[in-house]
């Protein structure tokens, strides 16, 4: 069982402005910025402001484990997701910003909260049901030249073998969830990105894809690299 909850933020901006800069990572930033201005408010509802960075406050390094806080850009408007901790450290920043708010000349008209907080089953179920993937980074920049450079049945494996892991080793691993016997399988792939770059110089490939699994998934779960800033967003079919 896990508790998720997700807020929209819907942007507003000036006539004439463009949009260039509205990113699942810059939504991370303004997040952070917001949260420190009350900080010491959330600090003392016991909130865990770590999750907002998805960085270990003592070491300055990433956390291990899943994001417990997901931000994402979808169609024009930004969403935040928590999860079990994160949702309760969403929850409470939320209630601070319920009024509209102007930040980096963007408008927004609150934290909305897109419906009641939801205890979710995730688990392996009797079925095979249908999940899009949508912009999935499975392969690390350290192994994108191997993979490019292989033949399509061995690619095909591969992306099916990382799939089976994310869903296993991280997301399953780090909420404590059981998904044995798992069966997946990567049945389309209906968009392959080139690749780009990430911060760091790093290159990444992304892919849209249609897979079946035997697991009930909540809407607005991540998996691969850069999980946190929405990339591998699953999609009931």
């Amino acid at each position: 069982m896990i508790k998720i909850q997700t807020f929209r933020l819907e942007p507003y901006l000036p006539v004439g402005a463009t949009n260039e800069k509205l990113t699942s990572e810059w939504l991370r930033d303004i997040i952070n910025r917001l949260m420190r201005d009350k900080r010491d408010k959330l600090e003392e509802e016991k909130a865990d402001i770590s999750l907002f960075f998805n960085h270990n406050q003592e070491t300055g390094h990433t956390r291990i484990g899943y994001p417990l806080i997901i931000y994402h850009f979808i169609d024009g408007l930004f969403y935040i997701t928590g999860i079990n901790e994160g949702a309760k450290s969403l929850a409470a920043l939320a209630k601070h910003y319920k009024s509209p708010f102007s930040i980096d000349g963007v408008l927004f008209h609150g934290f909305i909260k897109e419906k009641s907080d939801e205890v979710f089953k995730l688990e392996t179920i009797g079925e095979m049901r249908s999940y899009g993937l949508i912009g999935w980074r499975p392969i690390h920049h350290t192994d994108l030249k191997a993979y490019l450079n292989s033949d399509m049945i061995t690619k095909v494996k591969e992306l099916n073998n990382r799939l089976e892991k994310h869903i296993t080793n991280e997301l399953g691993k780090y909420l404590g969830i059981n998904f044995n016997p798992i069966n997946c399988v990567i049945t389309d792939i209906t968009r392959v990105y080139e690749p780009s770059i990430y911060k760091k110089r790093h290159s990444y490939i992304a892919f849209d894809i249609h897979f079946s699994a035997n697991i009930a998934f909540p809407c607005m779960i991540t998996l691969g690299n850069h999980q946190a800033l929405g990339f591998g967003r699953v999609v009931p079919l």
